[in-house]
């Protein structure tokens, strides 16, 4: 997810006096969930404990409508309620399926005995205007088709060219309903690549992901008391995402004031996304990554500063985001935990350093250390892979007789999903070694 679970853990426990072992249980068993809901339930856990540690919290007081928002925020002369939500851009993705294509030609390929990746998948796409703006479109199958198209279409002509005796295999289709360029160049597993047009992008200011998060929750305050708004979470949703400004698209800021604009019965709409700096893609240190807020009020409001005040707060609680939220979405779809320290580690000639994880999951049986720390141990082991140098590191200890003085645990902190064991060896023990 976005932030590590032992982070997420603590603030469990925090809460718990707060909110109510029923309140803290309800989300733990969200998070224990692997879908799209456990990232929102993460949110509501970091934004709660924040709001919890800048004033008095209560959460799911009753409306009269029945609604119960998540957040009763009250400090020494401001209050406000407010629902918390996720939004990502899943429903797009569900229209765009151009993953599922690449993952259905990846087992037709299996099937044709072709090695992993190696593919190269270039999708058209068109424009869809209406009176409201334009939208762009890519040209695929729809979902309940994509199985169909792959063995009727794409699996028959690779079949015919691999017969042909072709090297490379190539189909290109551009009809009204589909438009696709597939390379399949073996030579190159096991990377593939897809280059598409941004449907994601929001061209209609109230026709998107993050509006349509926004106006539900925005209907479900309406009989909500006082000062009332929304905190909204990023779920891997474009809008949200830093780029370039254009004339084509609008930005989150835009979005949020035309919900106020249409909900003048809402005040304020914080949104919570995470940046990163930019470094060279062979860098080898970790990214500094931090939560960045987008606060939109209503126009001439009174209550920008107050608001501002809490918030900064609030943001001061939030643990440190270990993930941007597109591979946040990705691990929370996942039943398996977060990888940690895998496949990294310190070498010298008296010490080694390895991954807590690793080294009990080598000793569990669960992979080797050939296995070069790869999250999918079976698919790894059909690739050629490198030498391990740490399974080298240890070997050479043992061969030149030493065994290891003292083993420590090196705990690390909450933002972290892994701790590191040290191996420290000394000179030659004649239990294994020559007399000398």
């Amino acid at each position: 997810m976005i932030f590590a679970r032992r982070a997420l853990q603590r603030r469990l426990d925090e809460l718990r006096p707060n909110l109510g072992d029923a309140a803290v249980d309800s989300i733990v068993m969200r998070l224990n969930s692997p879908g799209k809901d456990r990232l929102a339930a993460m949110w509501e856990v970091v934004v709660l404990h924040g709001l919890a540690n800048a004033g008095s919290l209560e959460s799911e007081k009753e409306l009269p409508t029945g609604r119960r928002p998540d957040a009763w925020f009250a400090n020494d002369d401001f209050r406000f309620v407010a629902d918390v939500t996720c939004v990502s851009d899943d429903g797009l993705d569900q229209q765009n399926p151009y993953a599922e294509l690449g993952e259905l030609i990846e087992k037709a390929k299996t099937r044709l005995k072709l090695p992993m990746g190696g593919v190269d998948i270039r999708v058209h796409s068109r424009e869809e205007n209406s009176r409201r703006g334009r939208r762009t479109i890519l040209k695929l199958p729809s979902r309940n088709k994509l199985v169909d198209f792959v063995e009727n279409v794409i699996l028959p002509t690779f079949r015919d060219q691999l017969s042909a005796g072709a090297q490379v295999l190539r189909i290109s289709i551009n009809d009204d309903e589909v438009g696709i360029d597939v390379v399949v160049d073996p030579s190159k597993s096991p990377y593939s690549s897809y280059s598409f047009a941004a449907y994601d992008v929001p061209t209609i200011k109230d026709r998107n992901p993050l509006y349509n998060a926004l106006k539900s929750k925005a209907e479900q305050l309406r009989a909500a008391p006082g000062v009332k708004g929304i905190i909204l979470g990023d779920g891997d949703c474009a809008a949200l995402s830093e780029r370039d400004p254009s004339s084509r698209s609008f930005t989150a800021e835009a979005i949020a004031g035309e919900l106020l604009r249409q909900y003048s019965s809402i005040d304020f709409v914080l949104m919570l996304t995470i940046r990163e700096d930019r470094q060279p893609w062979f860098s080898t240190t970790r990214p500094k990554r931090w939560v960045h807020p987008i606060l939109v009020c209503q126009r001439d409001s009174a209550i920008s500063e107050k608001l501002e005040a809490v918030f900064q707060a609030m943001l001061g609680a939030f643990p440190r985001p270990i993930n941007m939220p597109v591979n946040g979405a990705r691990r929370a779809r996942e039943a398996h935990y977060e990888m940690g320290y895998h496949g990294a580690g310190e070498l010298n000639k008296t010490r080694i350093r390895i991954s807590s994880r690793e080294l009990i999951e080598v000793l569990a049986g669960l992979r080797t250390l050939d296995d070069n720390g790869a999250r999918n141990v079976e698919a790894a082991r059909r690739l050629q892979s490198r030498p391990n140098a740490t399974k080298a590191a240890f070997f050479q200890q043992l061969w030149e007789g030493r065994l290891p003085t003292r083993i420590d645990v090196e705990k690390t902190d909450e933002n972290e999903n892994d701790d590191w064991v040290t191996f420290e060896f000394g000179d030659a023990d004649p239990s294994i070694a020559p007399f000398k």
